[in-house]
Parts: C-alpha cells; sequence; structure tokens
C-alpha cells in the first residue's frame, strides 16, 4: 500500500474517531501530538507490527447497570481505517431494510418508517 493514501486514510480515520470522543481522556492524550502519533501507527502498519491495545473497563447504570469494554483511542482509530475501507463493499449487498450501522439509515430513519 501507497504510505502517502495510508497517512491520509489514517488522519480521516483519526478525525471519524474523534467526533464523539472530544473530551475523553484518552483521545485528550492522544491528540496531543496525533501527528506523531499517525504517523507512527502508519509505520506500525507497514512493519506489520501494529497491536491492540488493552481495553478500559468501566461500569456505567444507566439503563441499567452493566459492564463495559471500551477500546483504547489508538485502537479507535484503526476501526474507523478498517470501517472506511470495508463499508462500501458491504454496504452494496445490505438489503435496504438493513438500517444498523449505516449511513442515512439508523434508528431515526427506522422510526420514522
Amino acid at each position: 500500500m501507497d504510505k502517502e493514501k495510508l497517512l491520509m486514510d489514517l488522519f480521516q480515520a483519526y478525525f471519524d474517531a474523534r467526533k464523539h470522543k472530544r473530551n475523553i481522556v484518552n483521545q485528550i492524550n492522544f491528540e496531543i501530538d496525533y501527528e506523531r502519533n499517525i504517523i507512527e501507527l502508519c509505520e506500525e502498519i507497514i512493519n506489520r507490527t501494529y497491536q491492540v491495545r488493552p481495553s478500559i473497563c468501566f461500569i456505567v447504570d444507566k439503563p441499567v447497570k452493566r459492564e463495559i469494554f471500551a477500546a483504547d483511542f489508538r485502537d479507535r482509530v484503526i476501526h474507523h481505517l478498517l470501517f472506511n475501507y470495508i463499508n462500501p463493499v458491504f454496504d452494496k449487498i445490505f438489503i435496504e431494510d438493513s438500517y444498523s450501522c449505516r449511513k442515512k439509515k439508523g434508528l431515526y430513519m427506522v422510526l420514522k418508517e
């Protein structure tokens, strides 16, 4: 893969990942030096040395008490990178009534119909 294209895709994935996570400690720590962090991720992908980091575990009470395992923000960037690559392929083969995690779909569209 072209390194320059991968870097651009990683920057896009970073901006996607931070969209609803702007005040989370992991995101803030990543953002302090986000350019270096993205370049580091790029190098790890190219060198095939990227490894998933441990998740963070916490408890939420609403709507019911449950345990949550959240990926490290750095790994969330990779999740978005992969999603951006594979979504166009899979979205074409989903049936029209499939709404979950699809652009211009989702819960709002289900309720609207």
